[in-house]
């Protein structure tokens, strides 16, 4: 890169760290936080606590019909609550998805909102609680820190252990009109009150535990690495991550250990908090693009894209990753905690993990004529949401380690396809 470019890159990256610097210092609503097997049973009383009388219960239509959403049903019917259900919510939320919950939640005079689900569920449920008090469209409050009243009341029950959505201040919704994913960030987001039941997850095969617990663990990896950081989102970070090595795999063994789930639970609202202060960065604005271009669920294209940056890190701040090897619980001694030993020593433990959850090292999906696109679209997501991201890369260098992780095509599976006729698809 050129000096003039590696001035622009760094008047950038000033402008960014600024900006998202003011953002978080504003003061950021954390949810109650209740825990425990059963502990679904407590939302009449945390409805009582909000003054709320009738609730939205916010779900999709797969959930609807589980068990999960028919006890929640007979929870609130013995406690002579009335309610709405409103289960149109889809994977990768829309826009339109959320007005439609708004107008629902009007048109049966609801006051509250119970978001039951995974990240998707979650981020609508925000969305609709504060549509309920705000009368405009809720894509013009795309952007940073747009509306201007409290929502709704919101209570949380996660069904997986990934987005943390319940205490994050981002809703990622997708925007129809554009077919891109727009992101709302406001610190009135958070729910009030986050209900962190095991039992909800219990059905969750290895497979989807592994990748939704790997969404956490890139958000406590970037919020810890990125420039924001400061004690409160590094506690919250590091301790995260370290549930998530200690209970991942014993959850993804044996899918009804409690102990487990609830540990991932908990990892996932900590890596939630952290974000929220120290954001994303470019694992997530690529895997974002993964999402978008492949369909590519979102956290097995975090846990694909996270081990290329981690190298890349190794050079940036080597001292943040031998912090996490410290505190991470995986080395019962280690020398000096920036020791840049102790950061490589944490990134060989995150790819044997990665390896032990059969997480692919390449993306087979990627194909070399998206990458300029893909490159570009996320360059312009960090810039645009001030990630504060510890280095300033620019387009070439991003395609190149998009690059790596390509499918090499060997030279017989070249000639393979080069004598394959023109007519055969």
């Amino acid at each position: 890169m050129s000096d003039t470019k590696r001035k622009k890159h760094g008047l950038k990256k000033y402008w960014l760290r600024t900006r998202a610097k003011i953002l978080t210092r504003k003061a950021q609503k954390t949810p109650t936080l209740l825990t425990g097997a059963g502990s679904i049973k407590l939302v009449p009383s945390e409805l009582k606590v909000h003054k709320a009388q009738k609730p939205l219960i916010v779900t999709s239509l797969t959930l609807s019909r589980t068990e999960t959403i028919a006890k929640l049903k007979d929870i609130l019917l013995q406690a002579d609550i009335p309610f709405e259900i409103f289960d149109r919510i889809l994977p990768d939320v829309s826009f339109e998805q959320c007005e439609n919950g708004v107008a629902a939640m009007r048109s049966a005079g609801c006051d509250a909102v119970l978001a039951v689900g995974g990240g998707s569920v979650m981020d609508g449920a925000k969305l609709i609680r504060m549509g309920r008090t705000h009368g405009r469209p809720l894509a013009s409050f795309a952007g940073i820190g747009k509306f201007r009243n409290e929502g709704a009341p919101l209570i949380c029950l996660p069904t997986n252990a990934g987005t943390g959505s319940e205490a994050t201040v981002i809703s990622v919704v997708r925007n129809e009109k554009t077919r891109k994913f727009d992101m709302v960030i406001d610190t009135r987001l958070p729910a009030d009150t986050a209900i962190l039941d095991p039992a909800l997850t219990v059905g969750l095969s290895p497979g989807v535990t592994a990748i939704t617990a790997m969404d956490a663990f890139v958000h406590a990896i970037e919020a810890y690495t990125n420039t924001l950081h400061h004690s409160d989102s590094d506690v919250q970070a590091s301790e995260a991550i370290r549930l998530i090595f200690a209970n991942l795999p014993k959850a993804c063994v044996d899918g009804s250990d409690l102990a487990s789930r609830e540990a991932l639970l908990r990892a996932s609202h900590l890596a939630g908090r952290a974000l929220s202060r120290g954001f994303v960065g470019y694992i997530h604005a690529v895997a974002h693009r993964f999402g978008e271009f492949y369909r590519v669920p979102h956290g097995l294209a975090n846990a694909i894209v996270l081990p290329y940056f981690l190298d890349l890190y190794l050079d940036i701040c080597p001292d943040r990753l031998a912090e996490l090897a410290a505190t991470s619980g995986l080395f019962v001694e280690l020398p000096e905690d920036d020791d840049p030993g102790n950061a490589r020593k944490f990134v060989e433990a995150v790819r044997h993990l990665l390896y032990d959850l059969e997480i692919p090292e390449k993306a087979k999906f990627l194909r070399e004529a998206d990458i300029p696109k893909i490159a570009g679209a996320a360059l312009a997501e960090v810039y645009q949401m001030s990630y504060p991201v510890p280095i300033i890369l620019s387009k070439e260098e991003l395609e190149a380690i998009l690059r790596e992780m390509l499918v090499q095509t060997t030279q017989a599976q070249t000639a393979q396809v080069q004598d394959v006729p023109a007519h055969a698809s």
